[in-house]
């Protein structure tokens, strides 16, 4: 049995797909990295400013720049506090 062999441009399109596959893929676990950065600067900075004022985990930061102290326990819902979440991923 005769093993037949692709045609070389059909090959080279073949290997050019497989790139740029490849560079999906790098580009992919390049953003995710820069995601998780992110998202570790994020807590790292509102971490900071809990200690700065002097926070605890049972009060909140709104999206407004306004402290609640013990506003984890006034909310309707629970709040996940920088304190929550960084216990949570250990």
């Amino acid at each position: 049995m005769e093993n037949k062999k692709l045609e070389e441009n059909d090959r080279l399109v073949l290997e050019l797909a497989k790139s740029k596959r490849q560079v999906a893929l790098a580009e992919a676990k390049t953003a995710l990295a820069n995601n998780e950065n992110a998202e570790l600067h994020y807590k790292n900075i509102v971490l900071q400013l809990y200690m700065k004022y002097g926070l605890t985990a049972n009060d909140a930061i709104s999206e407004a720049g306004e402290i609640l102290i013990g506003g984890v326990s006034k909310a309707a819902e629970p709040v996940k506090t920088p304190v929550d979440e960084l216990s949570s991923t250990r």
